[in-house]
């Protein structure tokens, strides 16, 4: 059962705009209040989001106290905004942690019932971005009609290009992708380039395949209420939702779309790191992910699916080898 505040109305209703797209940030959170709560902190600057949704993935911690610590803050803060500009914020708690899925859809659907966003944007808690980012994306899925979710270029926070996007590969070539080695032997043949991608309305748009989980920008009006609810597989704990929604994105019809000319930070996987600290356990639940994306999204049997796990064993072993080698050189 979640945890509810109770409703408001949103600090857009009673404006004179009332032809205002809603948009509402879902922010999901696992032990780690702080980052979750700095982020919701820097939106309180924003002037184009609405509603801001911290979803408390059954922390283990006192995430939950901090969040209604915050809560008690910006009630007050929302007394003293005469100007009525303060996003408003909503907190919910899930029974259990079922991963990024479970937790963002749980925040979807309390979204769609209670808050009635036009656009919804799932945010990591270790990213940050701008409203100028907010706003581009917006102009992208509003240019095309079939444009379902967008995202922009990401960076890590010392302004280096991290993956913006995925091509749907088909299951030898996302295997490849899977070993380091061999992601670096046949990396022409893994990806394709960014000025190659189809485009997606102007000239600083692409249609890709799939986007980071981090960072972008659902338009709720390309969905039915079904298809919303079953946005995310709650099968999958973590790893490979973006590659599934891509896979049903591409089954509806609809796009995703990048703006190249936008971007966004992300440090990343810091809220990973904090809960596996051993890469070998990533890889784990990463293979594991894989191969429930092979079985049920790409509709390989027995055969392949036992090859596909002899290789993703020796991946294990080759990420096992190159993180002993690089503890050793570390010195530690």
């Amino acid at each position: 059962m979640q945890e509810r505040q109770e409703r408001k109305e949103s600090k857009f209703t009673m404006d004179s705009d009332t032809d205002r797209d809603k948009i509402c940030c879902i922010i999901l959170n696992y032990n780690d209040a702080e980052t979750a709560a700095g982020l919701a902190e820097e939106l309180k600057e924003s002037r184009l989001i609405d509603d801001i949704l911290l979803v408390d993935n059954c922390s283990t911690d006192d995430s939950w106290e901090k969040f209604k610590k915050l809560e008690l803050g910006w009630k007050k803060e929302e007394k003293e905004d005469k100007e009525d500009i303060l996003p408003s914020l909503w907190l919910i708690r899930t029974d259990e942690n079922g991963g990024y899925g479970s937790g963002n859809q749980a925040g979807i659907d309390y979204a769609m019932e209670y808050l009635e966003p036009d656009y919804i944007i799932i945010a990591n808690p270790d990213v940050h971005f701008s409203d100028d980012c907010v706003k581009r994306l917006k102009e992208v899925l509003e240019a095309r009609e079939d444009g379902a979710i967008a995202s922009a270029m990401v960076t890590d926070p010392e302004g280096r290009e991290l993956f913006s996007y995925w091509d749907l590969q088909p299951m030898w070539k996302d295997l490849l992708d899977t070993a380091p080695l061999a992601r670096r032997m046949f990396a022409p043949v893994l990806k394709t380039p960014l000025l190659e991608l189809p485009e997606g309305g102007d000239g600083n748009t692409r249609i890709v395949g799939a986007l980071p989980g981090s960072f972008f920008m659902i338009k709720t009006g390309c969905f039915t209420p079904g298809d919303l609810e079953e946005l995310f597989d709650r099968n999958v704990f973590l790893y490979y939702e973006e590659k599934i929604l891509g896979q049903k994105l591409k089954n509806l019809g609809l796009k995703a779309l990048l703006a190249v000319d936008a971007r966004y930070v992300h440090a990343h996987s810091v809220t990973i790191d904090k809960c596996y600290k051993k890469a070998a356990d990533r890889q784990r639940l990463l293979h594991e992910s894989k191969l429930y994306y092979y079985k049920h999204y790409l509709h390989k049997g027995p055969t392949s699916l036992t090859a596909a796990g002899m290789f993703l064993g020796l991946v294990l072993a080759e990420v096992s080898v190159l993180t002993g080698l690089l503890r050793i050189k570390a010195g530690r």
